[in-house]
């Protein structure tokens, strides 16, 4: 890095804490503790022009599970563990709003609909679970009759019940990003981007050509936090996400959810977005490189010709994002080695807990 005597001391001079990472976590982590304590100069490195990883580059879902996830979650979590995921969940999207307002993130409350398949046993059987899982909900964030059974109006193709969530709402990434990166500079928060962290340890950040020290430092780049420290027990994924032309008539009114959540879609300023199936292509997807592959282009591309509109269309708009996940759904937040803390694996629910990660590990630190 090409820095000047000013620069060189404005950021890496006498810092309190450095936070790798400059997504939802990142920017959550470093707002939670200059909000705590005023007094810490605090700086933030991304490697990039925007996050990276998947906080610019998600659906944009403000969601905290379907009842098939659920229903498929109750196969290996406690009743508790499930209670305790919900509630993480929601009050992170709560945090999210706090921090930033509805209006700053496009905020849109229009619920969420689960589309089913007939013949699929497994999904129907979640129309029998609605009051167990209106229960759990209520049991974890006090939200009376979450869940209810209507009938589903976008396609034939779908079993003619579906499953809607009233408190289910959408937003636009990037608007999340730009008002998260803008209180973070209000509160005094130092960012630089383009700063390549090669390594981390004990005190220190090295980057290509310079090594900053710090009394803390947290790692918050989630799906792409083993390229610096490999022994977390996670793994990165990749998620594809694409947008049609726009749609005549287009028939979606709501954010859906379909398999699990695996398969999620919506309108967008005419157009529909389309993410995930990564469940059908798992060990293509098990990777931490950017890019999008011929066959689960070809089946998204496919759901939504075949299933939802009934006629041919074409993408116009294609990315990737990479995910952290692990055998189970709770995020890692701990101090790795002296000084050295993580906020990662957020199992692909990044909007809904990124916020209380980037809380809970401030907390971590300084508490």
């Amino acid at each position: 890095m090409n820095l000047s005597y000013w620069e060189e001391r404005y950021y890496f001079e006498d810092n309190d804490l450095v936070v790798v990472g400059a997504g939802i976590v990142g920017l959550s982590t470093a707002i939670a503790a200059k909000s705590a304590r005023p007094e810490l100069k605090i700086l933030v490195l991304e490697r990039s022009s925007l996050p990276s990883g998947a906080s610019t580059k998600n659906a944009g879902f403000a969601c905290f599970g379907s009842v098939t996830e659920l229903l498929s979650d109750s196969t290996h979590m406690s009743y508790e563990d499930q209670v305790s995921l919900i509630k993480m969940r929601w009050e992170g999207l709560q945090l999210l709003q706090s921090n930033v307002s509805r209006g700053d993130l496009s905020f849109r409350s229009r619920g969420g609909i689960e589309v089913l398949d007939s013949d699929n046993a497994f999904q129907m059987s979640a129309l029998v679970k609605v009051d167990e899982y209106n229960t759990m909900v209520a049991d974890a964030i006090g939200l009376q009759d979450c869940f209810s059974v209507v009938n589903q109006s976008l396609s034939p193709s779908f079993y003619p019940k579906a499953i809607y969530n009233q408190y289910e709402g959408e937003l636009n990434p990037m608007h999340m990003m730009a008002a998260l990166h803008k209180k973070a500079l209000n509160l005094g928060i130092h960012l630089l981007y383009g700063a390549s962290v090669q390594s981390v340890a004990s005190s220190e950040i090295h980057l290509s050509d310079k090594v900053i020290t710090s009394s803390k430092i947290a790692v918050c780049t989630n799906g792409l936090s083993r390229t610096l420290l490999p022994n977390l027990p996670m793994q990165a994924v990749r998620n594809q996400v694409y947008v049609t032309e726009c749609i005549a008539n287009n028939p979606l009114q709501s954010c859906y959810h379909y398999d699990q959540g695996y398969i999620y879609f919506r309108e967008i300023d005419g157009r529909i977005l389309i993410g995930g199936a990564r469940n059908l292509y798992e060990e293509q997807e098990t990777t931490s490189e950017f890019g999008q592959t011929d066959n689960l282009k070809q089946y998204l591309k496919s759901f939504v010709e075949e299933k939802i509109l009934g006629v041919a269309t074409n993408f116009e708009y294609e990315w990737s994002g990479i995910l952290g996940v692990g055998d189970t759904k709770s995020p890692i937040i701990k101090e790795v080695e002296k000084g050295v803390f993580v906020g990662v694996r957020l199992g692909g629910m990044g909007v809904a807990i990124g916020s209380g990660v980037g809380k809970a590990l401030s907390e971590k630190m300084f508490n």
